[in-house]
């Protein structure tokens, strides 16, 4: 008898290790740039419903996101908003850098909230940022932010970074800084021009042209260690050209 319920216990559990684990195997994890939440987020859906598996988005800043990665998080897949985060996880040795490649292109513009007195101008070198607005400017923290690092190589260009230092209200990440913007908190803010489209709150008062900054370039890598067949899959599927569809609709560039 002792014995029977034994065997009656390891068929019960027995099954349940088993879709556990294959649970798991389908599992991919991706660490993705907050300004690709909408684009990457409807790929994943699409994946999941043709392969029946499971994609889990951490959504930050790249530069978060490279961290966490350093310290053990538990990543598939890497998508920086620059190349700076993908190469300082290579240089630690936590990505498969064969399978290191630029997936998307954006742009950035200077926003104000919707009902700012500031109208829309076209671009010139001879702007006046630091009279063009009285308040704070918002940013993404550029000390891992890549949409900040972006914003203040702008600033910098166009002469003013010292004059405007202490105007700057830096965010955790772009939608952050976009937000802020968007609640009137501040005068205006740079961000990347594909999630300003988005936002029915704020107006695109000029797009900056790419001689200001270093050109926004997204990069995707698989994490070393775990190229499984769905990780792998995904990865080809988020750089396939039946993904591009949806990178477009959103306004990135390919």
């Amino acid at each position: 008898m002792k014995y029977l319920i034994y065997l009656i216990l390891i068929l019960f559990f027995f099954p349940s290790c088993q879709s556990s684990k294959t649970k798991k195997h389908d599992e991919v994890s991706v660490f993705c740039a907050a300004s690709l939440v909408d684009v990457v987020s409807e790929i994943s859906s699409n994946f999941e419903s043709e392969t029946k598996s499971t994609v889990k988005l951490n959504m930050a800043s790249s530069g978060t996101l490279a961290r966490q990665i350093e310290n053990g998080a538990q990543a598939d897949i890497f998508i920086s908003a620059n190349k700076r985060w993908l190469d300082y996880l290579a240089q630690k040795g936590k990505v498969d850098e064969e399978t290191a490649k630029r997936i998307a292109g954006n742009e950035m513009v200077l926003v104000a909230p919707l009902n700012s007195k500031l109208e829309a101008f076209q671009f010139s070198t001879d702007i006046d940022l630091l009279n063009l607005f009285e308040g704070r400017l918002s940013i993404g923290d550029p000390a891992h932010v890549p949409a900040g690092t972006y914003a203040m190589q702008i600033i910098e260009n166009l002469h003013c970074r010292e004059e405007l230092k202490s105007r700057f209200l830096p965010a955790k990440d772009v939608r952050s800084a976009l937000m802020v913007v968007e609640l009137g908190e501040v005068d205006a803010g740079i961000v990347y021009k594909t999630d300003a489209l988005k936002s029915d709150k704020i107006k695109i008062l000029t797009e900056f042209p790419d001689s200001l900054h270093q050109t926004v370039d997204y990069y995707i890598a698989l994490i070393k260690g775990n190229e499984k067949e769905r990780s792998l899959q995904l990865y080809n599927y988020l750089v396939s050209e039946n993904a591009l569809p949806v990178w477009e609709k959103y306004g990135f560039k390919r």
